[in-house]
């Protein structure tokens, strides 16, 4: 039976050789490869190898493939303090930046490993083969695809090395997304129609094939639109969505029918092959494990996401600004007061705290009370003035002093040079959120591909088609999810105007599959796959947010780990600045090791 949780075989069936370059991977294995693939068993233990590579904690999914894509999209938020991770979240990246060496470095290592595995079960006469080797070419497909995606023109190999593999140049990017497809071609005839979760399926297979023609419009090829409506159309109805949007987060999420692919992980399994997402995501002091919550969320996009759609039950699921003080194997702290109170808890953007001037009978201390940004009384809550809030903070026909003392004090934390807790400032995204981590090990299985982004990414196919009526009532069926998905049915996020022209529904759909998708493992490529047009209307939200902006006028030197961002000092018609953050930089060590490869990617 198979296993949901990969295990690295590092000592028992894999010894990696050493190498000049990450490209120049020969995997041996340590048993002569007749015994090691003499029977299915046996060449499965290899083949798990692989998915234990893509999972790896450090370069794989196990953290830097869910941490890169939302630090460097330009929603992510993280301390700015100077170091080449900062510099990215800047879209300044250098291509020192170990973050990105590690996300490309486990993409190759994942290809190496899959191009031995399938040289060496192909030459087998095992009855499974073709299975076998359908889901080593459905890792390899997926890894080349987020190198063409994130990378452009990349070095492409398909076959072992050879040991004379250092310099490898780079192919065109659509010569690697070419084997993209026809990798995907071979899983989906050869790969079953069902499988244990963490195991990709002919539907699964089919899906990404989808995945990539929709790609390859977006990139520019009008004759992929068709063939993207026909695979999609194909696994329509094959998987459908959770009833509510929470329940695809929960911990150990299993038989989940929106799960098109997803990683399985255990706790307590090899140490380099566990989730460290919770590690990343998680609030300091918001569980039972460790979390260094490196990153965050812009207040712009949380605003802009809450505001367009204002009550999408999604915003709790998305988005975490509260929650009760934790320590570290012990779980929540002692009780403040008698009864539970706000002391006992934390709170972000656009939560904060303010002293009520009371003390109940029995209490330490005066009651603290929750206030949050008004946004009801302001002329736009997509982007909520800081004068409008200050103009607030003086009229006291709107609220109680007290109120309006510490909302100016939290406007203050959010804009004031030399504040104090600026950690308040931002809200953290709340899907990988794990109240019950293990140390800095998430119960949480990843799923990197759902129903609700086909459905999403099949609107878009159908808009551009010129089916636009067709395209608002697909993406509705991802809203209509998210308004049944509170306590009570909501009426945001409504369903698209019929009157909205191609153009705002290309538009729309845009920006659903980032509010949708927010958090997880794809919202760089998502903001980028438009090109420079739709990356600029990305990076303006962030650049005209209010309070963001109010910041940068207050402290115009930027200086303090607790920064804000405004991309380019403001200039988005900088074409340059945006064609060269379409792609990241190729790492400073492949330069060094490939010499075949002599330039880096525009801008670098």
């Amino acid at each position: 039976m198979k296993k949901l949780t990969y295990i690295l075989l590092l000592a028992s069936c894999l010894l990696l050789a050493s190498c000049e370059s990450w490209l120049d991977e020969d995997p041996q294995y340590t048993l002569n490869t007749q015994i090691q693939f003499s029977t299915s068993e046996k060449a499965r233990a290899a083949l798990y190898g692989c998915y234990g590579y893509f999972a790896l904690t450090s370069g794989g999914y196990g953290q830097h493939w869910q941490e890169v894509p939302v630090r460097y999209s330009g929603f992510g938020w993280a301390q700015t303090n100077g170091n080449t991770n900062d510099m990215c979240g800047w879209l300044q990246c250098d291509y020192t930046d170990d973050l990105l060496t590690n996300a490309w470095y486990v993409m190759y290592k994942v290809i190496n490993e899959t191009n031995a595995f399938i040289a060496n079960v192909e030459s087998t006469s095992l009855e499974d083969k073709d299975e076998m080797a359908a889901e080593a070419r459905f890792l390899r497909a997926l890894s080349y695809y987020n190198l063409a995606i994130c990378w452009g023109d990349v070095p492409l190999k398909t076959t072992p090395s050879s040991h004379d593999g250092v310099a490898v140049p780079r192919s065109p990017r659509s010569e690697v997304l070419d084997v993209v497809r026809t990798d995907l071609e071979f899983a989906a005839k050869y790969l079953p129609e069902t499988n244990s979760d963490g195991f990709p399926t002919k539907w699964a297979a089919e899906a990404y094939l989808g995945k990539l023609y929709h790609t390859l419009g977006c990139l520019g090829d009008a004759t992929a639109w068709e063939k993207a409506k026909t695979y999609f159309e194909g696994v329509k109805g094959k998987y459908d969505l959770e009833s509510k949007f929470s329940n695809l987060f929960v911990d150990k999420i299993k038989g989940s029918k929106e799960s098109i692919f997803q990683l399985g992980f255990q706790v307590n399994g090899d140490l380099s092959s566990f989730n460290r997402g919770s590690w990343v995501f998680n609030p300091a002091a918001s569980s039972y494990g460790k979390s260094f919550h490196r990153v965050k969320c812009t207040k712009a996009f949380y605003d802009f996401f809450a505001g367009t759609y204002w009550g999408d039950p999604r915003i709790e699921t998305t988005f975490m600004a509260k929650w009760r003080k934790c320590t570290n194997n012990v779980g929540p702290v002692a009780q403040v007061e008698p009864v539970p109170s706000a002391r006992d808890s934390t709170y972000e953007y656009p939560y904060f705290t303010y002293d009520s001037g009371i003390k109940p009978a029995g209490w330490k201390n005066n009651k603290l009370l929750v206030g949050r940004i008004p946004y009801e009384l302001l002329t736009n809550k997509e982007n909520p003035s800081a004068d409008e809030i200050l103009a607030i903070t003086n009229d006291e026909t709107k609220f109680d002093e007290k109120y309006r003392k510490g909302l100016k004090d939290f406007l203050n934390v959010c804009t004031a040079a030399g504040r104090t807790g600026e950690r308040a400032a931002w809200p953290h995204f709340a899907k990988a959120f794990d109240m019950n981590m293990a140390g800095i090990a998430s119960h949480k299985n990843l799923i990197l591909y759902r129903y609700a982004d086909l459905l999403l990414m099949l609107a878009d196919v159908y808009n551009e088609l010129d089916r636009k009526d067709d395209a608002i009532n697909t993406a509705d069926i991802v809203l209509a999810r998210a308004r049944k998905s509170g306590i009570k049915v909501s009426a945001q996020p409504a369903k698209w105007e019929s009157t909205l022209t191609k153009e705002q529904v290309r538009e729309k759909i845009f920006f659903e599959r980032l509010f949708e998708g927010a958090g997880e493992t794809e919202m760089y490529q998502m903001m980028r796959l438009r090109g420079t047009e739709y990356l600029k209307k990305a990076l303006t939200v962030n650049n005209n947010h209010s309070i963001t902006k109010k910041w940068q006028e207050n402290n115009p030197n930027a200086t303090g780990v607790w920064g804000e961002r405004i991309y380019n000092n403001g200039n988005l018609n900088d074409e340059t600045f945006l064609k060269k953050n379409l792609l990241f930089p190729i790492p400073r060590d492949e330069m060094n090791t490939n010499i075949a490869i002599t330039e880096n990617n525009f801008g670098y």
